[in-house]
């Protein structure tokens, strides 16, 4: 008991609130530790604003962890400090996905595959800066404001489903349809 009369309470709380404040400042920036995320892993490893459609995920080849391996991914990591961004591609049946992801994972445009006809996305992904880019030639007058984006860079995701060695011949035709570049159509 005697040990308890001479202890500093104070100090105690003065410990425990220092350790609440440091627990809460590592907490929020490791959210905001992007150096493992999956946009840097696939921006080393696939050319930027080309579409590349990847190996077959397998436990020995696996570009980013929970990856599907009834599915077959193209991937494009995208700039646009260069220009709008055109990404165009045809999800045939159901199960083909197109998602545009932000560096910090942030989903920016999903479009998934209808069921009752071929669905074909064209988008532009122009710079999310306010850089005057000149003005619209006429190709870009023609673009569906509604399926244009604002992003400075991020991720651009093509999934098809692998239905197996009968239709994996047109579903790599269909993946290597998609494509993502600067510029014009």
């Amino acid at each position: 008991m005697k040990f308890l009369r001479g202890f500093d309470w104070r100090l105690l709380m003065i410990f425990l609130l220092v350790a609440g404040i440091v627990h809460l400042a590592v907490t929020f920036l490791a959210v905001n530790d992007t150096r493992a995320s999956a946009y840097a892993r696939l921006a080393h490893a696939y050319a930027k604003n080309k579409m590349t459609i990847a190996d077959v995920v397998s436990p020995q080849h696996q570009p980013l962890p929970f990856l599907a391996p009834d599915a077959r991914y193209a991937f494009c990591p995208f700039e646009t400090a260069k220009g709008t961004l055109r990404v165009q591609a045809v999800l045939p049946d159901l199960g083909w996905t197109v998602g545009v992801y932000a560096p910090d994972g942030t989903n920016l445009y999903f479009a998934a595959a209808s069921s009752d006809r071929e669905t074909t996305i064209d988008l532009s992904i122009v710079p999310s800066d306010d850089r005057f880019m000149g003005l619209p030639s006429t190709t870009a007058a023609n673009i569906d404001p509604q399926q244009t984006i604002a992003a400075g860079k991020g991720l651009i995701v093509v999934r098809a489903p692998d239905r197996g060695e009968p239709y994996r011949a047109d579903e790599l035709a269909a993946l290597s349809k998609a494509s993502c570049r600067i510029g014009g159509a």
